[in-house]
């Protein structure tokens, strides 16, 4: 058996630097400052998403096919030119070049980090350690944005070179220790012959056949994306929406902060909600507390929006690796990355397709009736898509 004790802690390092994105709560502040409208920022989001639709099952395909760590080293480039491309931009033009290297950055980290975890468990036995172990890399990624974020508002009032330049450093020593990792054995998907598409392809098919095969998922896997598209709606134009406020951008850097160092704490604790909790439970009533804090998050006043936004925030980083852990158990390694970057796309997609008409909307009625808007969308779809997964389950049975 290969001895891959060491994979972990490596996989730890590696997230750290990985995570140093210092314009992580800033860069809508950037774009503005380069005389980019409200539209056009939708837009170069759009394209973000756009690129992982267009690539996150190909790329999960390539970590399946040919090593998680192929994967992971390849994204690490494109986080150096997206950095890169920010740095020497002023233009709507080389800004989409960057937002599309994010795009890629994303599809090829997506999927890989959880199954090089899984995997390397799988080799050492300690599969029951995953939901213990995601939550500590979530812990570990949420803790370096969370500084990330912190520096940044500072580095922005020197200059926004600083802020890329330092990205740039730090991307480079997030390659270290992805050298000394070691691939950790998977099962083989059977060679079907014919050309690489081919392979391709029937990679694809497996995928889709774990979503067919196993309906018990879908409602976790549907209501999971809608939230955290909303999140990220919630996260970036709040960036500007707390600005309007009358906050600076060290104080939204701060609160981005804290939420940040919150999130580690819920990530640390998730496996023991796991243990103590069924998972639908878990499920029905995160959504339920979602729902309510986004309804308060848009009709509340002063330091109330604040706590709205962090309480939001907390919800999704309790439940990921819950989630996470939950999706994994009906996975076998030679699809794991397949599949979790099939939830990736159906994600990317659906941000896409909101984040420019969420930037739109704002442009013409404002925050308050964007975001309620937004609520009322995020209802309709999940509590419609609740009432037919349930009536789709009972015709099952």
């Amino acid at each position: 058996m290969m001895k891959t004790k060491n994979n972990i802690y490596l996989l730890y390092f590696y997230l750290f630097f990985a995570q140093l994105f210092f314009d992580r709560a800033l860069w809508v502040i950037y774009l503005g400052d380069k005389g980019m409208t409200f539209g056009e920022i939708g837009i170069l989001e759009a394209l973000l998403h756009l690129a992982i639709v267009l690539f996150e099952v190909p790329t999960g395909m390539i970590a399946d096919l040919y090593g998680r760590k192929v994967s992971l080293v390849i994204g690490n480039l494109f986080s150096l030119l997206y950095a890169l491309l920010m740095l020497v931009s002023g233009t709507f033009t080389v800004f989409t070049l960057a937002f599309l290297s994010m795009g890629l950055m994303v599809t090829f980290h997506s999927g890989a980090e959880q199954a090089f975890a899984y995997d390397t468990l799988k080799n050492d036995k300690r599969e029951k350690d995953y939901t213990k172990v995601i939550g500590s890399m979530t812990a570990i990624s949420l803790l370096s944005l969370s500084l990330a974020k912190f520096l940044g508002g500072f580095m922005a009032e020197v200059s926004w070179e600083w802020v890329y330049g330092s990205t740039i450093v730090t991307h480079v020593l997030a390659v270290i220790p992805l050298l000394f990792m070691k691939e950790p054995p998977r099962e083989k998907t059977e060679d079907i012959g014919g050309r690489w598409y081919n392979k391709w392809v029937h990679q694809f098919k497996l995928g889709v056949r774990v979503w067919k095969n196993n309906p018990v998922i879908h409602r976790p896997v549907v209501l999971f994306i809608l939230a955290s598209a909303v999140m990220v709606i919630i996260v970036f134009y709040g960036q500007e929406y707390f600005i309007q406020l009358g906050y600076s951008s060290i104080v939204v850097g701060a609160v981005f902060t804290i939420e940040g160092l919150l999130g580690v704490v819920m990530a640390k604790i998730a496996y023991k909600v796991e243990e103590r909790f069924k998972f639908f439970n878990i499920l029905y009533y995160g959504l339920g507390l979602f729902l309510l804090f986004f309804i308060l998050f848009i009709f509340a006043t002063d330091w109330a929006i604040l706590l709205s936004f962090l309480f939001l925030a907390q919800l999704l980083s309790l439940f990921e690796p819950i989630f996470s852990s939950f999706i994994q158990r009906f996975l076998d390694s030679n699809i794991r990355s397949t599949f979790l970057s099939l939830i990736g796309l159906m994600e990317s997609f659906v941000i896409m397709i909101s984040f420019p008409l969420f930037g739109l909307a704002i442009e013409r009625s404002g925050f308050t009736d964007g975001f309620a808007g937004l609520l009322i969308i995020f209802m309709v779809m999940a509590g419609g898509y609740l009432v037919v997964g349930r009536i789709r389950l009972k015709n099952r049975m």
